[in-house]
Formats: structure tokens, sequence, C-alpha cells
């Protein structure tokens, strides 16, 4: 489902992953987008990674892959891919097989459970909160005071709560990270 928040979701999930790291040696963010280009992720990937450019310049999709391969290879890593349309071969894109020898982690987004299975991704489905919860969390960050502040400001944010769906919270999706799955797809 669009609009629900699986971006945000996965925008907070790379900011605390940044700030703790938490035992990981690279959190990579990766846009992908449609349609799905393995060159244009294998260029964030090079950017990130801070591949020499003479491992990189001139070389064909499968010397990129390889140049990727080796410095993560040795790396526990969280890559989150963002926008996925179209099953992604994460080992064409220089990625490594993520497992339970490496610890590292593949956390991607995807309006498709097609996408999640062809991946071999444990699917977590993101929902909107109930309207009532959403006003509710609407007027716990806003405050109340800025809410009553203006006779009309109440059913603008009951309205916006009601068409924007507004987003979950980390905090409830968080025991998903937890677990031994090593690729996890937020729909």
């Amino acid at each position: 489902m669009g609009g629900v928040g699986k971006t945000t979701l996965l925008n907070r999930i790379n900011n605390e992953f940044l700030k703790s790291r938490v035992g990981f040696d690279a959190v990579i963010w990766v846009t992908v987008s449609r349609p799905a280009n393995v060159e244009k992720v294998q260029q964030v990937l090079f950017n990130k990674l801070e591949i020499p450019s003479n491992n990189w310049e001139g070389r064909s999709e499968d010397e990129r892959k390889e140049a990727i391969f080796n410095v993560l290879k040795m790396k526990k890593i969280v890559a989150l891919l963002d926008d996925i349309w179209e099953p992604l071969d994460l080992f064409a894109v220089g990625i490594p097989p993520v497992n339970d020898g490496n610890k590292s982690k593949v956390v991607f987004t995807t309006r498709f459970s097609t996408v999640c299975r062809d991946m071999g991704a444990k699917g977590i489905e993101v929902k909107c909160l109930a309207w009532e919860e959403a006003f509710a969390l609407f007027q716990a960050y806003v405050g109340e005071d800025t809410i009553y502040s203006h006779p009309h400001i109440p059913k603008l944010a009951e309205t916006a709560a009601k068409e924007l769906c507004w987003y979950l919270l980390i905090g409830r999706y968080h025991y998903h990270f937890q677990v031994d799955s090593s690729h996890i797809c937020l729909l």
C-alpha cells in the first residue's frame, strides 16, 4: 500500500542505526525506485563505501559488482533499500549473501508482497493508524495548546489525521528487527 509511511519508517530505522551503529560496520541507504537499475544502485554503494576510483571508472557491471562485494564481504552491514517495485538481485549489485554467519541485514520497502517473496524476505505489513489513534498521535506531537489555540485547528487536525493516515511509530515494529530474519520487507 502506498502512502502509509514505509519510507518514513525506513528513514527512522536508518537514523537509529546511524546513531547507535549497534555493532554494524556500515549502514547503507539506497533509493531504488523503478525501473530497478543495477548500475544506479552500484553507484550509490560506490559513493558510500569510498571504493578507490581505480577499481571503478571504466569497469564493467561485473567488475563493479566484484569491487563492492570485496568491500562488503568483510563487513557486518545494514542495507536499507527504499521503494523497490520489482525483485532486485542483490548479488548482481554486489551485496554478499546475508546469512547467520555475517549477521548482516537487508531491509527494504515495497508495495508488493510478490517482491518480498521473490527476494526471500520476511514481509511486515505496515498499516495506517486508525484515525482516532492518528489524531491522538498528532495531538501528542503538536500539543493541545496549539490544537485548541484557534477554533478551526481541531477540525483541520482531524482531517489531516484521516487523510494522511499518519505514520506508525518505529516502536510498533521494533521487535521485527530483533529476530533472526536477515531479509526484512516493509509492505
